[in-house]
């Protein structure tokens, strides 16, 4: 496993330690860094998911020091193959596709070093104490960023950079970004629900509705009342993974966009990991898995994560939309205070009550050139059109 210990040049007062692998770290120091208790940030989190996608990734990790040696901040990423292919998917224009095409060559294996996670949205990459200021901190990862995109990590060279998901009024970071020449571009929004202290019950949360939107949730719920649903310990989970991977790939082949899909096997060790902060909720018909959940819970927040769903059953059963209150139930009975539901199906997760949440992304070739070209290929992934409801009385 690769570890080193690398000054900052434009900041002779940090230096940062890169691993590849989270059992180099220690756990004691690593979870005192995560100063914002972000379940993505948890090392118990990092171990689970390293072990489910260690055959399809690598991680790379750093912990940031002070002149004193003092541990002042922490940065994940993960290191993911791809070919030009890849990027240039149903939404990308098909004259700005082909330029890339020439460019890059069509079958061209690339190395891109992400900042952030793959597998959830949100600002969950980095967090830093109150030991370095927010702006100091964020130079220093810009420089770390320079140095790991310009060395190799296990091997691989990087081609791009990419830090997944900065929230909009992180302004500070936003523009030094863009002075380090990184492209910022928005994709589809985070939905997300407030969750109002007066819902106490589902029914509470339903009398705030409109008649129609009411109705309409009464109506998937008569609907899908056949299907019983559970939630899944580790053992179990274990013993169903070969439909739960069944019924993954399946939303997995939908999606519009996607740069890595998730091993099955990973929802186990993340429950073997993380236990009642992480819900995998099984959904049967007759004793046949045809769907699941699973969802997060730390701090006021519940971050619905990746769902499997057998079509053949979706429309006849209302599954999907069923899915989603019953995640509104979940927020109600752990009494949290927002529940992100993520991107894409933004109009079915309006009629819950979510509204959409902007964050951009940031990308750069290691080159200037290829950076240049980048410039009209992001500009054309622009956030989806949806139809946006209003549910709420008021």
């Amino acid at each position: 496993m690769l570890r080193s210990i690398i000054n900052c040049k434009t900041n002779k007062d940090y230096h940062f330690e890169l691993f590849t692998s989270i059992q180099e770290l220690g756990i004691e120091v690593w979870n005192t860094l995560n100063t914002k208790n972000n379940i993505y940030l948890s090392y118990a989190y990092l171990q689970a998911l390293e072990k489910g996608m260690q055959n399809k990734m690598q991680f790379c990790y750093l912990t940031f020091f002070n002149a004193k040696n003092e541990a002042v901040g922490i940065a994940v990423f993960q290191v993911v193959h791809f070919q030009t292919n890849d990027l240039l998917q149903e939404r990308v224009p098909c004259g700005i596709a082909d330029k890339i095409q020439l460019y890059f060559f069509k079958d061209k294996n690339m190395c891109l070093l992400v900042l952030g996670n793959l597998f959830a949205c949100g600002e969950n990459g980095f967090v830093h104490n109150n030991k370095i200021s927010n702006n100091e901190f964020f130079d220093v990862l810009i420089e770390a960023i320079a140095i790991l995109q310009n060395s190799k990590i296990n091997d691989d060279k990087i081609s791009f950079s990419l830090i997944k998901d900065i929230w909009m009024d992180s302004k500070q970071q936003i523009k030094r970004l863009q002075k380090a020449s990184f492209i910022d571009f928005n994709a589809d929004a985070n939905m997300i629900l407030k969750m109002r202290p007066e819902w106490l019950s589902l029914d509470l949360y339903l009398a705030d509705m409109k008649t129609k939107y009411r109705t309409r949730a009464k109506g998937v719920f008569k609907k899908s009342e056949e299907i019983q649903t559970k939630n899944l310990t580790s053992d179990q989970i274990e013993m169903q993974l070969e439909f739960i991977n069944r019924l993954y790939k399946q939303v997995i082949d939908k999606a519009e966009y996607n740069l890595g899909s998730l091993e099955a096997k990973t929802f186990l060790f993340l429950k073997q990991q993380l236990g009642d902060a992480f819900l995998f909720t099984g959904y049967f018909l007759k004793d046949k898995m045809i769907g699941f959940t699973s969802c997060f819970l730390y701090l006021d927040i519940l971050d619905a994560n990746f769902v499997g769903i057998d079509y053949e059953y979706n429309n006849s059963y209302k599954l999907y939309q069923r899915m989603l209150y019953d995640f509104v139930s979940f927020a109600i009975l752990y009494k949290k205070r927002e529940l992100r539901l993520g991107r894409t199906a933004e109009t079915s997760k309006s009629v819950v009550g979510a509204i959409p949440v902007q964050m951009k992304l940031f990308a750069k070739h290691r080159n200037l050139l290829p950076s240049k070209l980048l410039q009209p290929l992001l500009s054309s992934i622009v956030p989806k059109q949806f139809e946006y409801r209003k549910p709420f009385k008021n």
